[in-house]
């Protein structure tokens, strides 16, 4: 496994404030595939954890102070305390709760990434679990617009009505958001006009190494 990092954009004015961290494999299988299975198999906690402690390696190269993200399901959050995983304070943490972590196994989550001192961030907000619901019970300081959304907004009124709940959810918490899926820009441009603070996608750049 190799890890990778996909800037975040401060779209003030287009600076890097920070990246997420991803795996890629040598299979060739994408990153989906891999946790599909160990869901299925019961091992997906092994396999995140394994995968973070790649990640807090390779985040020896970042730059002080930057913002790195990575995600996690709820039970991994359960394992990073009961481990006391700790993480590098040079850097800014964030831990991305997946969409896919049914609510059950994630109300602690809030109260977990605090003790660790990472930020909260809720992943691809509008897909699977990632609701209103769950941004007013999480309060994370950070929701991450799913990159549907972005894609179809133009076209699709429902996913305009969408939006429009998630942004005005994460205000009344006091969350900063960040846009997903940004190609172009004109999809930079409807970032702003959703009042995000940041953005990510292949208009700022694709995952590479640090370097």
């Amino acid at each position: 496994m190799a890890v990778v990092f996909q800037p975040i954009v401060d779209l003030r004015d287009e600076s890097v404030a920070g990246v997420e961290a991803l795996s890629r494999f040598a299979d060739g299988r994408t990153p989906e595939e891999h946790l599909a299975q160990a869901r299925a198999r019961g091992t997906l906690v092994e396999l995140e954890l394994s995968l973070l402690a790649d990640i807090r390696r390779a985040a020896a190269a970042i730059p002080d102070g930057w913002l790195i993200t990575c995600n996690a399901s709820g039970p991994t959050f359960d394992a990073l305390e009961n481990e006391r995983v700790a993480f590098d304070r040079r850097l800014r943490w964030g831990l991305e709760l997946s969409e896919l972590s049914a609510p059950a196994a994630c109300a602690a989550a809030r109260r977990i990434s605090t003790a660790l001192g990472c930020l909260l961030l809720l992943d691809d907000a509008g897909a699977a679990h990632s609701t209103v619901e769950r941004i007013q019970e999480l309060r994370p300081d950070i929701v991450k617009l799913d990159r549907l959304i972005v894609a179809t907004y133009e076209d699709d009124v429902a996913t305009q009505a969408l939006a429009a709940r998630l942004c005005d959810a994460a205000r009344a918490v006091g969350a900063r958001l960040l846009v997903e899926g940004v190609e172009t820009p004109r999809q930079a441009a409807l970032a702003r006009d959703l009042g995000a603070e940041y953005a990510q996608g292949y208009l700022f750049g694709r995952p590479a190494p640090i370097a």
